[in-house]
């Protein structure tokens, strides 16, 4: 799936070759799969590229890479000196960084925290939402999945009666 994100054979082939290069292919897979731009989609891998890179100085291994390490690796980006990585944009980096190493634990299965519960049915609301939005404003999966979550909220709070939704909570809630 890297050749969605990027025509040049060599730099598909740098990658494929690289350490974890595996990993990398799938992970441009997943960011194909959840309708990431290929702009979008090569900052992240580049931002995945060099939290590997970082790992392998440090010597830590696929396992090693958690919560703990992802702010190691935010600590790095402030002193950077890697080189071949621009670091201007430490958020950026990191959410590329944090996105890869979630990644990571569904394809290998370490560190989840499976519920043993099967997870709650979407809201009525929010999956006519998410229908209109589909529909109406063309929205892919990873942007209704951002907006999901304060609606979630918002219908935890209020519960899904639509009569109980007025300005004033709504202000307040925001």
């Amino acid at each position: 799936m890297l050749s969605k994100f990027f025509e040049a054979p060599e730099r598909i082939g740098a990658i494929r070759g690289g350490p974890y290069g595996a990993l990398l292919e799938s992970f441009a897979n997943q960011l194909s799969e959840n309708g990431y731009a290929t702009i979008s989609a090569r900052r992240h891998i580049r931002s995945a590229e060099h939290i590997i890179r970082w790992a392998k100085l440090r010597r830590l291994v696929v396992e090693d890479l958690d919560t703990s390490a992802l702010e190691r690796f935010g600590d790095h980006l402030k002193r950077c000196r890697c080189g071949r990585y621009c670091c201007a944009d430490r958020v950026d980096i990191l959410t590329g960084a944090r996105l890869f190493v979630k990644h990571l634990q569904g394809v290998n299965g370490y560190d989840i925290r499976r519920v043993s519960e099967p997870p709650a049915p979407e809201p009525a609301l929010l999956q006519a939402f998410s229908v209109w939005m589909r529909a109406q404003r063309g929205t892919c999966n990873p942007t209704l999945y951002n907006y999901s979550i304060p609606i979630r909220q918002l219908l935890e709070r209020f519960g899904e009666n639509q009569g109980d939704l007025d300005s004033q909570r709504l202000r307040h809630f925001v």
